[in-house]
């Protein structure tokens, strides 16, 4: 008969040690995000907003021509890895090589951010490239990946007239789009959401952390004390009818569809960023939100523009022929 002492909780000491340090390496393990998508829809740009990094990012060629490793070093010290990857578009010789490259990251890593530029109406690029990568996966491989995926719409900033709100308070602020451009912007993230996401419907599944005991028994989700699962597409319209159906687990079933909805943002004017990143922590699960906390829980760090730069941003200068000076120059407002 085994010694009580070294036979504690069904495992041996030696056991015990061993589990012990699986747990605190996996606790350890970098956390992994790749950012894809088309060249020139500021997917380097997006990076250097929310890290602060300083990827070389250009306005007429592609500058991303192999995966670029990010580290960020979350609040508790732990290692974040961002994967910054070659736009696919470019040309089809290269393309070939690239979206080989964006299979194996959609497989190794644990989120992928899917980015498409916000003032563009063409799906067909990114549905065919998509449609490509995930057709090439055995369907267990092709399951995990769906559930990876968040579609991102860049460069919100350009989508002009009409104009957007800068709210000043002292010697910065931040952006907000008006209700026009706000409609605009759901519109285009339900069409890109239709085009890219619902075609491929029987491989959707949203997963979210349990931190508020959920124990509903109903069709289409299943949980356990750490984690909520939702089998199949959470759209609007069912997300609200859970809230209201059940309030107490509200918080769950915005989370769920948020793994599902197509986050809208602009490096520039540093617009959404806190809720991208927000989303990226849900789909990365509750140990990762202290990693991240030095993040999303500033807000004014991410989406804080400082005057002297929000300056920057005019590009309308109006010059009077008839009264040979200029008349308006958004520089001159705030000097």
């Amino acid at each position: 008969m085994q010694n009580s002492d070294a036979y504690i909780g069904g495992l041996t000491a030696e056991q015990q040690g061993k589990l012990s340090s699986a747990i605190q390496e996996e606790s350890s393990k970098p956390l992994t995000v790749a950012i894809m998508g088309q060249t020139g829809v500021g997917k380097s740009s997006l990076l250097n907003a929310l890290f602060g990094t300083r990827l070389v990012v250009g306005d007429v060629r592609p500058t991303t021509k192999i995966p670029e490793a990010v580290p960020v070093h979350g609040s508790s010290g732990h290692p974040l890895t961002f994967w910054d990857m070659p736009g696919i578009g470019e040309s089809e010789s290269a393309d070939h090589g690239y979206l080989s490259m964006y299979s194996q990251k959609l497989i190794e890593c644990d989120v992928v951010l899917w980015a498409i530029h916000a003032d563009s109406r063409s799906t067909v690029f990114d549905a065919a490239a998509l449609r490509g990568l995930l057709d090439d996966l055995p369907e267990v491989k092709r399951r995990a990946v769906a559930a990876k995926l968040t579609f991102v719409l860049t460069k919100a900033d350009l989508l002009m007239p009409p104009p957007w709100i800068y709210i000043r308070d002292g010697e910065a602020g931040s952006f907000t789009p008006t209700s026009k451009t706000l409609q605009c912007l759901a519109d285009k993230g339900s069409y890109y959401q239709e085009q890219l996401l619902l075609p491929h419907g029987s491989l959707n599944s949203s997963e979210t952390f349990n931190n508020v005991g959920f124990d509903l028994d109903i069709p289409g989700f299943s949980h356990d004390e750490y984690a909520v699962r939702y089998h199949g597409f959470m759209t609007e319209d069912a997300c609200e009818r859970y809230r209201t159906e059940y309030p107490r687990f509200a918080a769950v079933f915005e989370r769920l569809c948020d793994n599902h909805r197509v986050i809208p943002c602009s490096a520039q004017y540093r617009y959404n960023l806190v809720r991208l990143m927000v989303c990226i922590v849900n789909k990365l699960g509750e140990g990762a939100i202290a990693r991240f906390q030095r993040f999303v829980g500033d807000p004014d760090a991410l989406n804080t523009v400082p005057v002297s730069v929000m300056r920057k941003y005019g590009n309308l200068v109006v010059w009077d022929k008839r009264k040979s000076r200029v008349t308006f120059d958004l520089d001159n407002v705030f000097s």
